[in-house]
């Protein structure tokens, strides 16, 4: 059975959602702990949360699209954790943390803005392109509102 390129490029952008919302949600639980300023602390949660809906609902799309959710690779998540420790080492200010925060959340912004152009070229499912506008929405606003923090 042929699968479209429709179908082909749902699935993977559904794939790169994933991934990105995954590794904003672990990338926060990291810095979570480092961060003093309780109002900072409130903000991560909920932007943690909201995460987590976006996971599930990325992953709720690829089962009903008959795909298992990909995880972030053990590497990937080693190398983000590694950066985040030794972007602490010397400064775990929370003004430093947000700044991670913001440039982290602006790169898989960037990221998933060009998968998005790139896969709707040639025909995405119209669901999942407005979920993926969403989530892009979602990160820049709390790219913007971290900036309080700075």
């Amino acid at each position: 059975m042929k699968v479209s390129h429709t179908t082909e490029n749902t699935n993977e952008l559904l794939g790169h959602m994933y991934r990105n919302v995954q590794m904003g949600s672990e990338s926060l639980c990291d810095v979570l702990p480092k961060i003093t300023d309780r109002f900072f602390v409130t903000n991560v949660t909920s932007q943690m949360e909201r995460y987590a809906g976006f996971t599930s609902r990325t992953a709720a799309e690829l089962r009903k699209r008959s795909t298992a959710p990909q995880e972030l690779s053990g590497m990937k998540k080693a190398m983000a954790k590694g950066g985040i420790a030794i972007n602490t080492l010397f400064d775990s200010s929370d003004r430093h943390i947000a700044q991670m925060i913001e440039k982290g959340t602006r790169m898989g912004v960037d990221e998933l803005e060009g998968q998005l152009v790139r896969l709707t070229k040639e025909g995405c499912d119209m669901e999942v392109t407005a979920l993926c506008r969403e989530i892009i929405a979602f990160e820049r606003s709390e790219a913007d509102k971290i900036k309080d923090f700075e």
